[in-house]
């Protein structure tokens, strides 16, 4: 069965899981009565068995945690997806969320303190041809992310986007992560409708990374 453990080191007001999967048919039975008849229809469009899992034990998780929070049936939540793809619930707005996942885990946030977005990557995914996509010309000009470290940067600029519930491709060079000294990282940007954006590198299973983000 897969495996849901609740990180302690997050930043306050963020609650933070981390699920190991378990690609059996047993699990997928287990996990599959919870999802809706629309979430079902999406699972079984992935052509590989193991993206199924991946879809069905992290939205059945998903959806279990929630449903504690807001005191219901995990069945009997309707989870809607904004045009960018961001999840929300619409009768529980204040309950903000987000989900990733990669290779054997995922991670959930959850905050009622402002938007939420995770992510989380392996470290041996080929991204470093992207670089030239990611970098924005201040981190082009500090040159504060060498490559070995490029998949932080990566998965702190898709946790801001996915916070700020835009599209991942034509946003990523809008932001600037800096690295500062300390446990967060320092986002600079020009748009002064998007609030105050903070980001956290988090704790991740070996050859992974992640990160997180609030805005408020």
């Amino acid at each position: 069965m897969t495996s849901l453990q609740q990180l302690e080191a997050v930043p306050e007001n963020i609650d933070a899981w981390l699920l190991e999967f378990a690609f059996t048919s047993t699990q997928l039975a287990h996990d599959w009565p919870i999802l809706s008849a629309k979430e079902q229809s999406r699972a079984r469009g992935f052509y590989h068995y193991q993206d199924r899992i991946r879809f069905v034990s992290a939205r059945a998780a998903l959806k279990r945690l929630l449903a504690e929070r807001v005191g219901t049936l995990p069945d009997r939540l309707n989870i809607s997806i904004t045009a960018s793809g961001k999840p929300y619930l619409a009768q529980h707005a204040e309950i903000q969320f987000n989900l990733s996942h990669a290779g054997s885990f995922a991670l959930i946030a959850m905050s009622s303190a402002g938007k939420i977005g995770i992510d989380i990557e392996r470290c041996d995914r080929d991204i470093t041809g992207l670089i030239h996509y990611v970098l924005s010309p201040l981190e082009h000009a500090r040159a504060c992310w060498p490559e070995k470290r490029f998949i932080d940067l990566w998965v702190a600029k898709e946790a801001v986007l996915k916070a700020l519930g835009l599209g991942i491709a034509e946003n990523l060079q809008d932001i600037s992560v800096l690295p500062v000294p300390g446990s967060h990282y320092r986002i600079a940007h020009e748009h002064s409708d998007w609030g105050i954006i903070r980001a956290w590198p988090i704790e991740a299973p070996k050859d992974y990374a992640a990160a997180l983000a609030l805005i408020h």
